[in-house]
């Protein structure tokens, strides 16, 4: 071999890596976007959580359930310094899932025994602002989840499974 041949060829592979290395760095933004969108999804339904219990009388059992809940899910959010980016270095945090079922429990029950003590037109903007935000919340899980799954597939693709470690790309697991 000659060495314009290995100049050639060495050219050539680190060409390769560094579009390797685009892709994947694309394909972990986009993972990020999405998980921000779900993440101001959950905020929302935190502050709707929030407003629905008044702060100056001491909250019902149910009430008190409700900003548990509120508060446990955003502690799962914030537990990390970043959590995006901490799902990405394969850390577990807490299951944001769970802590979203549990708050639309609490919501639920709130919902019911909130009808005849509440101002009913307080309630019915309540409960828009509440439907709004759910609203977003599985489809913002579905896009993130989407993303994250390409990701994955990406990174686990040869030749990119080669290389993807030692370029610091790890699987990331689903919302």
């Amino acid at each position: 071999m000659n060495l314009a041949t290995i100049w050639i060829v060495g050219a050539l592979a680190l060409f390769w890596a560094v579009g390797l290395h685009n892709r994947l760095m694309r394909l972990r933004a986009t993972v990020f976007e999405a998980c921000a969108v779900f993440e101001r999804a959950m905020q929302a339904l935190i502050a709707v959580a929030r407003d629905a219990v008044p702060g100056g009388d001491a909250p019902s059992v149910i009430g008190a359930a409700l900003l548990e809940s509120a508060t446990a899910l955003e502690t799962g959010l914030k537990n990390q310094k970043n959590p995006r980016r901490a799902r990405l270095a394969s850390q577990s945090p807490e299951d944001l899932g769970v802590l979203w079922a549990r708050l639309q429990q609490a919501w639920l029950a709130y919902a019911v025994t909130a009808e005849g003590v509440c101002d009913p037109s307080v309630l019915q903007a309540l409960r828009a602002r509440w439907d709004a935000a759910d609203a977003q919340g599985p489809l913002a899980r579905g896009a993130a989840n989407q993303a994250i799954a390409e990701y994955d597939a990406a990174i686990q693709q040869a030749p990119a499974s080669w290389v993807a470690g030692a370029l610091g790309f790890h699987s990331v697991p689903p919302l």
